[in-house]
């Protein structure tokens, strides 16, 4: 059966070319995050970190997250069929309007960062800082997309000359346009953030619910869990509910997968993937109740054994294991007024598996079993 390739002619639907937007993005960002996840605590208890190929790896590993605008452009165009050129120049204008890349001039006398040389003429210096805007990185995308349908249906893609002025008008000027409104979308994201935020100020054991249910949700949504923490600057008993959020939608995402999906795609939300499945949530969200409850009731733990985290751990959850071994390993790198508290494996099987896997199952019963609000079928989904 031929692939129908995307074409100007072809209309686009709303709701098609929200979820393929949807879709491609969360493909993307699991490609960039996860390989660093995974391996960031196995790279450093190793040992691998302390010779010449681990650290390069590391390195290597890292950098896959800046790259993750250009996975989101690349994932989102190939969702719609597009060719080589279109593709290229999707993922282009998504990377260069998400501030996952920054640059600016060094002005003579001053020296370079990489050569450590004095720089004897202005220059301009490109610097990798970490994803960027992903919000921005999916809004671009989807611009750059209607784009090239317009460009398609009414100027025949260019013709003999689309090699040239496609990634000229397109790619530049849809990412000029992402750059341009790039601090407005980020404003809209510290908002988000500062709503979080004012959870903290609330006594412990609300501030917990609160925080978990609110990241039992953002972790299936565009928003970054791992951005927002960061931008808001979340540690302590904070980032330890923010991450038993995480984990609480996890495990019944796990649930229900288990039932339905391939092995693999339970496997890989076990192992991050959890935007993965938000084109299937977003279809059916009234599951974020079972998620929220979850969140909620394993968050009880928090307070009661002081779990604590770190800004770089509170989004994470069980990917890489982050937040739990964060919570029972001390690193020698993080200051003891960061982090001041540890707790031993088996209070952290406790908190970390136990509870959130007995929470999920009591939400599974509650919201699919007996109110019959989704079913397991709703989840069915290859990643």
């Amino acid at each position: 059966m031929e692939v129908q390739q995307f074409s100007g002619k072809n209309p686009l639907h709303l709701k098609e070319f929200f979820f393929k937007v949807l879709s491609g993005s969360a493909t993307g960002i699991l490609i960039g995050v996860v390989p660093s996840a995974l391996m960031k605590y196995i790279i450093l208890y190793s040992g691998m970190a302390n010779n010449h190929i681990g650290a390069e790896f590391s390195a290597i590993l890292t950098l896959f997250t800046s790259m993750i605008p250009f996975l989101i452009g690349m994932a989102v165009a190939m969702n719609f069929k597009m060719n080589t050129l279109q593709t290229g120049v999707v993922a282009l204008a998504t990377m260069v309007a998400s501030n996952s890349i920054l640059w600016g001039m060094a002005q003579p006398g001053t020296v370079h960062p990489l050569s450590c040389k004095v720089i004897g003429t202005p220059s301009r210096i490109y610097m990798a800082a970490g994803a960027g805007d992903v919000i921005n990185a999916m809004l671009v995308a989807g611009i750059a997309v209607f784009a090239i349908w317009l460009v398609d249906r009414y100027l025949n893609g260019f013709g003999s000359m689309a090699i040239i002025l496609s990634p000229i008008i397109v790619g530049g000027g849809v990412g000029l346009f992402g750059k341009l409104i790039a601090p407005t979308v980020g404003e809209l994201t510290n908002l988000i953030g500062k709503g979080v935020e004012s959870f903290t100020n609330l006594a412990p054991l609300p501030m917990a619910i609160l925080i978990a249910m609110a990241f039992s949700v953002i972790i299936i949504t565009p928003v970054s869990s791992v951005g927002i923490a960061l931008a808001i600057n979340l540690s302590g008993l904070g980032a330890g509910a923010a991450a038993m959020g995480v984990v609480a939608t996890t495990i019944v995402l796990i649930i229900n997968s288990w039932q339905v999906n391939k092995k693999g795609t339970t496997l890989a939300i076990f192992l991050g993937a959890m935007k993965g499945m938000m084109p299937s949530i977003f279809k059916k969200p009234v599951m974020l109740l079972s998620f929220m409850f979850a969140g909620a009731l394993s968050a009880l733990t928090v307070p009661l054994f002081n779990i604590q985290g770190t800004p770089t751990t509170a989004g994470f959850g069980f990917i890489g294991m982050v937040s739990p071994l964060q919570s029972m390993i001390k690193d020698a790198a993080i200051p003891s007024s960061v982090m001041n508290h540890y707790i031993n494996p088996l209070v952290g099987l406790i908190a970390w598996v136990i509870v959130p896997v007995i929470a999920s199952f009591i939400a599974q019963l509650i919201f699919s079993k007996w109110l019959k609000l989704y079913s397991p079928e709703d989840l069915k989904q290859e990643l």
